[in-house]
């Protein structure tokens, strides 16, 4: 297991709390500082995250090689406890993410609450790298992919 997948697994336990938080939340302290790591890209579910680690894939892409992390939230209610956790009052990594239309008041206040802006709208959230999935996960994903550059994965989200 390398260590961008070590994080992720770190994070998500630290996030869930219980008794094993605290040596989770140091682990990855280390790991956020000691390892490559460049991005954190939110996903509300383990389908989202599978989904982008194989469409990234397939464009040649290993993303924890690059150093970024998909971290699966476990539902889109959970983004404020992760953007507390990895955002600027927090491990301040760089962030990304994707959320259904449905759950796109969830991520906006989230982004508001981190000091990300003020009300924000969709348009608002995708220059901090937060897309809305509208129709489906790929077609989103492949909507970021041509209208960003692919090189940053914040911008790109993919």
């Amino acid at each position: 297991m390398d260590a961008i997948e070590r994080f992720r697994l770190a994070v998500t336990e630290w996030a869930a709390g219980g008794a094993g938080a605290p040596a989770a939340a140091a682990a990855a302290h280390e790991l956020a500082g000691g390892t490559a790591l460049r991005t954190a890209v939110l996903v509300e579910g383990t389908s989202d995250q599978v989904a982008l680690e194989v469409l990234a894939a397939r464009h040649g892409r290993a993303l924890g090689a690059q150093g970024i992390a998909v971290i699966p939230l476990g539902g889109a209610t959970n983004i404020g406890r992760f953007m507390s956790l990895l955002g600027p009052q927090g491990l301040d990594v760089a962030l990304a993410g994707l959320c259904d239309a449905g759950e796109e008041r969830h991520f906006a206040r989230a982004l508001e609450r981190a000091g990300l802006g003020r009300d924000l709208a969709r348009a608002d959230m995708e220059p901090l790298g937060f897309y809305v999935c509208v129709a489906d996960l790929e077609e989103e994903l492949i909507r970021s992919l041509v209208s960003r550059d692919p090189v940053h994965v914040s911008s790109s989200c993919y």
